[in-house]
């Protein structure tokens, strides 16, 4: 039962945002609106929370459920998950929550028919947060840590459009991933110092941790992570900044979620590294730091989300402030704080979100008296703004008692005691009036702005702030709460690292938690009472004082760097040799030199032209000396990009001679297509700015020409100098062939061990290599559209097309005219690509060629349709053509396939031959597995690249508009008139591009 309770609630998850691509990319997308989608979604997390409950039993017996993979076992490093009552805590919440986030989702974005990806990115991080919250060792934890931080950065800048949400998304990823870089450094660090990466390993070496000579550093790293995530002061900057997002978005990720994270790590880990002054000092102080932040700056918000959002940063630190003390009761307040708050907070976030969808403001100022409009919004906001407030008999008040009930306890010194309490009742009174002011100036004051009309929210939307608003009342008036009691405690034992008692008892009699819990509730009267004269102070007073100066001052130093970096680029090639070779030959200077070979130990070749194909060799070495002199020389750029495909060509020979068969293959299919991409790319360059650059180039005086072949010619030897000691220097025999030979066929069924070592061995570094690929495609396409924007190019979009596509007369690039004859070549050459490519993905395992190549061959033959047909003839017959379903299909496909293997063979990416388990006959040399599978991945995933790429390039709009640029910069130096259709040299279109490319 444990691997399943484990596994399956991530696995469901991801399952359910696929479910959300899936639609949203369909047919379906029009025909089921956001309403029934959602509820249909929201299945997927209330499955995965069905699933954690039936461990409930085990986990309130205080087991530990594990589950383990190999993820590198030379290194002893695993893929774990593991669940305790902790982490069950943080996942119930994680999942309940979001099932009801994702049904109040669907009425938020009802009739937006996009919706489907603000769904998708919400369970997406969902099944992240639930990685985190499971995860078993420090590798787990940091990729699921990481997935939280990309995932929320989607989601704050959903309304991508505007530059608030687009600035908030980056500040919280600046900020909380730069805390993960630390973090990442310290869990090392604990792994090492632990001798083990997983969290059992490390729970036990509480000792050794504690009184290693790097815990300082350790402290400080993990510290630093936990509380950027979790917005601690003075990194609790991003949390404000971040209610730009979408309120459900904010209810979720800023009450239930990503801000708990820091907070389950210092808990996770306070068994470890608590219980020294160190931690008290750090986590008391930062945590009363933030907790008093929060309350003060709240109560100055007129924003309804801001205001949630400063009291969400001041419970934060309340928790990390609880998770420093050495006392069995400040963990009972870290757990039962934890929950109130994810109750109240999320049904808060949700109201918020109502109100702004019903009345079209979330300002104080333009609110008032919605609570005859939105009598049951009222009541929801008032029940859970109660709660917050600290006010009997809703859960928040036992939370607020048993918080008050650590700050004086006796272990503390009576300074110690005097300075917490105080802060909490400070902070609590703030709170108070933080929530008198919701619920007052939005529902009870009178209506401040005649234009805002408000109606009921429909009951789907209520439904979801209903449930936690009822938890929140329930809780603390049930007569029997043993087995939540119980679960609560075992929580706050694995956090506290011993025995912790919980009760939920909301009367404990009269006592100094209760005379403590009045002050705050008067005094935070006053200062709701009183709210106008104290809001106006606080807009005098310390207006200007805010760390955002701090974070602007940081990215603008980065910026100066930036600019300095900047300054070293000159765009002269001759300085970029220049520093390479003086940086590798200071390197060798001080390594204390390199010895050179004894060349009389050299083996050299020989010869002998009649028993090898040694002609051919020298032939080969003869075209890639001229055609690489060719290429530097010649001034037509046509020609010198051919001479540049030769050299690549003659290279390909060589490696064929070796014999080197795959590489020689891909060599020559990737050279014929950066070739097809080289020539694009000439017609978007216009013949004056070409001119230019050739001017700028060979325009030189004999002293700098010198100087050029100089500084290429020392280059040249140096490079030539470390290559030939590094070639007769290195062992003869191979150390790594041996074993791949010897286990190439036996492990991974592959009688080619180049394409075993791409598809098995190292396939996590191809999937990496097939995701950099695909990035690079949408760089380009991203890079080049922004610039046909900002030039002030025509409006049409890289993507769309003009009607009627067929009326339009058939052009190939740069709007020549193509024969019928050609256009039957591409016709033909189309099928036959796809043939080939599907001969090189289903032998690729055992004979020369993969899925790369098939991408490449299939890229060839689509920039061959582009020559001949032009951009949009290419597009318009060639519709299933699209870059961005191709890239995600083959990395879903890469997924999938490891995913395969993990459940056969319990390793992500191992092999599987589906053909073989099933006993499906197949001809000699083809597997049906999961290698197949792996390539035809890589095949759509490099095709999806190349056609960004060949779609960007081959666009004849921004060629146009880019011509017309240059044009007019010419006039200005020769005024005279141009004809229509012409170029700058009186040709037309077709006939320039002609003359331009030689």
């Amino acid at each position: 039962m444990g691997e399943t309770v484990l596994f399956l609630p991530i696995v469901i998850v991801l399952l359910g945002a696929l479910a959300a691509v899936g639609v949203g990319l369909s047919p379906l997308r029009a025909r089921v609106g956001m309403v029934p989608l959602s509820w249909g979604l929201a299945l997927f997390p209330l499955a995965a929370f069905a699933l954690l409950a039936t461990a409930w039993p085990a986990l309130v017996d205080g087991q530990v459920l594990q589950w383990e993979v190999a993820w590198l076992p030379a290194v002893n490093l695993p893929f774990a998950l593991m669940l305790d009552s902790l982490g069950a805590l943080f996942a119930f919440l994680v999942s309940g929550i979001g099932v009801l986030v994702v049904i109040y989702g669907g009425y938020y974005f009802k009739g937006d028919a996009t919706a489907w990806r603000f769904q998708a990115y919400l369970l997406l991080f969902m099944a992240s947060m639930l990685g985190l919250v499971m995860a078993g060792d420090v590798l787990s934890l940091f990729i699921f840590w990481e997935g939280t931080s990309i995932v929320s950065y989607l989601l704050v800048a959903y309304k991508y459009k505007y530059e608030e949400a687009r600035a908030g998304a980056f500040r919280a990823l600046f900020i909380t991933g730069g805390g993960g870089i630390a973090l990442l450094a310290g869990l090392l660090l604990v792994s090492y110092v632990a001798g083990g990466s997983d969290f059992a390993t490390i729970l036990q070496s509480g000792e050794a941790l504690r009184g290693s000579g790097l815990y300082g550093v350790m402290l400080g790293l993990v510290a630093f992570g936990a509380f950027t995530k979790s917005a601690q002061f003075p990194a609790h900057i991003w949390l404000p900044g971040a209610m730009s997002a979408p309120t459900p978005a904010s209810a979720y990720l800023h009450s239930a979620t990503m801000v708990k994270a820091g907070i389950f790590l210092l808990a996770r880990l306070n068994p470890a590294l608590g219980g020294t002054e160190a931690w008290f000092w750090l986590l008391t102080i930062v945590g009363g730091l933030t907790m008093l932040a929060g309350a003060y700056l709240g109560l100055k918000q007129n924003d309804l989300k801001a205001l949630l959002a400063y009291s969400t940063i001041s419970q934060l630190g309340v928790f990390v402030m609880m998770i420093g003390q050495e006392m069995d009761l400040a963990f009972k307040a870290l757990v039962v704080g934890v929950l109130a708050h994810a109750l109240y907070k999320s049904a808060l976030f949700m109201v918020a979100g109502i109100v702004d969808h019903e009345t079209g403001t979330r300002d104080i100022r333009r609110l008032g008296g919605l609570r005859r409009a939105m009598p049951a919004t009222f009541a929801l906001g008032a029940v859970t703004a109660l709660s917050m407030a600290g006010l009997p008999p809703l859960f928040g008040f036992l939370a607020k008692e048993t918080l008050l009930a650590a700050a004086v306890h006796p272990t503390f010194a009576v300074w110690e005691s005097y300075v917490l309490a105080g802060a909490a009742v400070a902070a609590g009174a703030l709170l108070l009036a933080q929530s008198g002011l919701l619920v007052y100036e939005t529902f009870l004051g009178r209506p401040k702005d005649a234009t805002v009309q408000a109606h009921e929210a429909p009951w789907g939307m209520l439904l979801a702030p209903a449930l936690p608003a009822v938890l929140s009342l329930a809780i603390g008036l049930l007569p029997d709460t043993a087995v939540l009691e119980a679960f609560l405690a075992k929580a706050a034992g694995a956090a506290f690292g011993g025995t912790v008692k919980v009760s939920l008892a909301l009367w404990t009699g009269v006592n100094l938690p209760l005379g403590l819990s009045v002050v705050a509730i008067t005094l935070g009267t006053i200062l709701f009472v009183g709210r106008e004269v104290v809001r106006a102070w606080q807009q005098r007073i310390g207006a200007g004082l805010t760390f955002n100066a701090v974070y602007a001052g940081v990215l603008a130093g980065i910026d100066r760097l930036a600019w300095l970096a900047t300054r070293l680029q000159l765009g002269r090639l001759r300085v970029y040799l220049s520093v390479m070779l003086l940086s590798m030959v200071g390197l060798v200077l001080l390594l204390g030199g390199v010895p050179w070979p004894a060349l009389d130990a050299v083996t050299w070749p020989t010869l002998d032209f009649a028993g090898e194909l040694a002609a051919l060799r020298v032939f080969a070495l003869l075209v890639i000396v001229g055609a690489g002199l060719a290429t530097v020389l010649l001034k037509r750029d046509f020609a010198a990009i051919v001479a540049l495909g030769a050299l690549g060509l003659a290279v390909a020979v060589l490696m064929a001679l070796e014999p080197a068969p795959d590489v020689a293959l891909v060599q020559v299919v990737v050279d014929i297509l950066s070739l097809v991409i080289l020539v694009l790319a000439l017609t978007r360059l216009p013949r004056s700015q070409r001119r230019r650059a050739q001017q700028f180039t060979f325009a030189q005086s004999r002293g700098g020409l010198l100087r050029d072949a100089v500084v290429a010619g020392l280059v040249g030897v140096v490079v030539t100098a470390v290559t030939f000691g590094a070639l007769t220097s290195r062992p003869r025999a191979s150390v790594v062939t041996p074993f791949f030979e010897a286990n190439a066929k036996p492990l991974t069924g592959a009688k080619d061990i180049v394409g075993a070592i791409i598809v098995d061995f190292r396939a996590l570094d191809t999937l990496i290599e097939i995701a950099v690929f695909g990035m690079a495609g949408l760089g380009i396409y991203t890079l080049l559209r922004y610039a046909v924007q900002k030039h002030g190019d025509s409006g049409r979009q890289l993507d769309d097309l003009p009607a009627p596509l067929w009326t339009r007369p058939t052009r190939g690039i740069g709007g020549l005219e193509t024969s019928a004859f050609v256009h039957g070549l591409a016709y033909l050459a189309l099928p036959l690509a796809l043939v080939l490519a599907a001969t090189h993905m289903m032998y690729g395992h055992d004979q020369p060629g993969d899925g790369f190549t098939a991408g490449v061959i299939l890229s060839l033959a689509v920039g061959f349709w582009y020559v001949v047909f032009g951009y949009y003839g290419t597009r318009a017959r060639l519709g299933w053509l699209r870059p961005a379903p191709l890239i995600g299909s083959g990395l879903l496909l890469v997924v999938g396939s490891g995913l395969a293997g993990l459940l056969v063979n319990g390793q992500f990416l191992s092999p599987v031959d589906f053909g073989k388990m099933i006993g499906l006959p197949l001809p000699a040399g083809l597997y049906l597995s999961t290698s197949f599978l792996f390539e035809v991945a890589i095949c759509l995933a490099v095709l999806g690249s190349a056609t960004y790429m060949l779609n960007t390039l081959g666009h004849p709009e921004q060629r146009m508009e880019t011509d017309k640029r240059m044009e007019a910069d010419k006039r200005m130096e020769e005024p005279a008139s141009l004809p229509a259709g012409t170029r700058e040299n009186g040709a037309p279109a077709g006939e320039q591009v002609r003359q331009e490319m030689g």
